[in-house]
């Protein structure tokens, strides 16, 4: 089958014959120009779009870092929040009932009289509101990294959330933001703010925080440094090493 020919095409091509060289030369310039000009303009939008793209990628990041926090808490089932309930009652770690995950606990708060907080699945993202718990949020500052996570194991072990930090500041500023059942703090290793700073501005925003300190030695530059300590109220004071038994104790203590 013969290919229908377009009759405009050698009419078209003599129109071009007969223009000049230079005008053939200026209309090819003209479209380099225009070829030009679409390709800056498509290289200056690239950074914006690069920004935009790496912006996007960054929320994304961010949202799979944080995982399931982020999503809308699924409820358990009864007999799930039967168990969960008892395995909180009872003092050491709680596993989920579900997928077997780690809890974060919320604030307190008082719902029908009573004390509850809402305890959260990190694994499949179910919560509950259950009675206070056992198990506390406990704020750890403590500047030495081997007696920190010796101290971490001890809190951890029991089924408590521990918030560590290695600067008295950070801690601070941690449990303004969501703030802690109580305090561990090590009175000599504290960073760049001292303890009785740390211990003053903390009962200025909640007068009944607990507060246990910690001191390794008798005599820390001539003096005992549990004595930047003396006067204020409900501060339980340890000496290190101490032993597991007396620090979970003491957070039972102060919890109640």
């Amino acid at each position: 089958m013969e290919q229908p020919v377009n009759r405009n095409q050698p009419e078209r091509r003599r129109l071009w014959d007969r223009r000049s060289p230079v005008a053939r030369r200026a209309g090819t310039e003209r479209r380099s120009r225009e070829q030009a000009s679409a390709v800056a303009v498509e290289r200056r939008g690239a950074p914006e779009r690069r920004a935009v793209d790496r912006r996007g990628g960054d929320r994304r990041s961010a949202a799979r870092r944080r995982g399931p926090s982020l999503r809308t808490p699924v409820p358990f089932s009864v007999e799930a929040l039967a168990e969960l309930k008892a395995r909180f009652a009872a003092p050491g770690p709680v596993a989920c009932p579900t997928c077997a995950g780690r809890f974060t606990l919320g604030p307190v708060v008082a719902r029908d009289g009573a004390a509850c907080r809402q305890v959260f699945c990190v694994g499949c993202g179910r919560a509950a509101m259950i009675p206070v718990p056992h198990a506390a949020r406990v704020l750890l500052v403590e500047a030495d990294a081997p007696l920190r996570g010796l101290l971490r194991e001890m809190l951890a072990g029991a089924g408590h959330e521990v918030i560590e930090t290695d600067d008295a500041a950070v801690g601070l500023a941690a449990w303004r933001e969501s703030p802690a059942d109580l305090v561990v703090l090590d009175v000599v290793a504290t960073g760049r703010m001292p303890a009785a700073t740390f211990v003053r501005e903390l009962r200025r925003d909640r007068a009944d925080a607990g507060v246990i300190v910690l001191a390794g030695r008798t005599s820390y530059f001539g003096q005992d440094p549990l004595s930047v300590v003396e006067g204020l109220e409900d501060v339980q004071a340890l000496r290190v090493p101490v032993s597991r038994e007396l620090l979970l104790r003491t957070v039972q203590e102060l919890r109640r």
